[in-house]
């Protein structure tokens, strides 16, 4: 029993030193291809590239949703005077 209690106690000590956040298994082989490749596990100043990356994307969308905004509104207007009889003064407007 005290045995028992022992190795519990051990592997539960154990157990506590490990880290909480472990790499998953495709961080560790990349981390070794980078190391037989002779280049540094990670770059130095991967948080401002990071960083950068998602500023940039957040810019990108906020430019995609201005343009699905304009081409909805354009359709709207489209709709509006398709709907009125108006289709536009050009050289196949309505004739008369």
């Amino acid at each position: 029993m005290v045995r028992l209690t022992v190795l519990t106690l051990s592997s539960l000590l154990a157990l506590s030193a490990l880290p909480v956040h472990a790499q998953t298994t495709g961080d560790v082989l990349q981390g070794i291809g980078r190391a037989m490749n002779g280049e540094p596990n990670r770059p130095p100043d991967w948080r401002e590239r990071e960083r950068a990356y998602w500023h940039e994307q957040r810019r990108l969308d906020a430019e995609q949703r201005d343009l699905d905004a304009r081409r909805r509104a354009l359709g709207d207007q489209r709709r509006y005077e398709e709907g009125n009889g108006y289709y536009g003064n050009g050289f196949y407007g309505p004739s008369r």
